[in-house]
């Protein structure tokens, strides 16, 4: 029998997110059965040649939701402290044996033939925020604001950073598309401090207690000739 060839980047990326059941953050474009449109679930394994078993998906409220055959699902997970995002095609629904006696509810995808991974792999450990100096962490679509759209989409509390990175606690999903621009303003808490940046939307993540934790790439400071415009443009809506 041949022996077989050398895998690509994509199927070593998939097998070690099956074998490892990461957890996965579905977004469907332009909506989705029940008006969600960032979902979860987590790889369970491989159906046969270039299909991937999925965690039957669910809304933030636990609902679970059949994904009609033939959309476009795309999928944001972790590994290694790595983000990669790929698009996937549904094929069908089934009952997936998982383990010799146990069958699960689960989407089947067609594996995607190209994974693209954060260029923002970290080369620097995480930095928690000192729990008695809390930042309130203001989040905004920079797309939004250049429509003059003032409200921002969610404010939460800074959870931790590194050197081009922000981690910010949230208490509803921040429903964007990965790669988005924003703009984050950070107010220290009883000193008036107050801090722009620009950022890259990464991931929404739910956490262990309760709580999304939502990460931004690519951050940095917002310059002096723009913040003077920024702050006259926020100063002028009710936030």
């Amino acid at each position: 029998m041949a022996e077989p060839g050398p895998r690509s980047f994509t199927e070593v990326t998939f097998v070690e997110a099956a074998a490892r059941r990461a957890r996965v953050d579905l977004v469907i474009k332009p909506v989705t059965p029940g008006g969600d449109k960032r979902l979860t679930s987590r790889f369970l394994g491989f159906a046969g040649p270039e299909r991937l078993a999925l965690d039957l998906p669910k809304t933030i409220k636990g609902k679970k939701v059949f994904i009609p055959v033939d959309w476009l699902v795309g999928m944001s997970f972790e590994l290694a402290n790595i983000w990669f995002q790929a698009t996937a095609t549904v094929l069908e629904h089934c009952m997936f044996q998982q383990f010799a006696t146990r069958r699960v509810d689960a989407l089947i995808v067609k594996q995607p033939t190209k994974v693209i991974s954060s260029p923002n792999r970290r080369e620097t450990p995480r930095q928690q925020v000192d729990p008695t100096k809390p930042f309130l962490a203001t989040v905004w679509s920079a797309e939004d604001m250049a429509d003059t759209e003032h409200k921002p989409l969610v404010v939460g509390r800074l959870h931790d950073w590194t050197d081009n990175g922000l981690g910010v606690r949230l208490a509803e999903p921040l429903a964007l598309d990965v790669g988005v621009r924003v703009i984050v303003r950070l107010d220290r808490a009883m000193t008036g401090e107050c801090i722009f940046l620009w950022g890259t939307f990464r991931h929404c993540t739910f956490a262990e207690d309760g709580i999304w934790l939502a990460g931004f790439a690519e951050v940095t400071n917002v310059g002096p000739g723009e913040a003077v415009g920024l702050m006259e443009f926020l100063s002028a809506s009710p936030d």
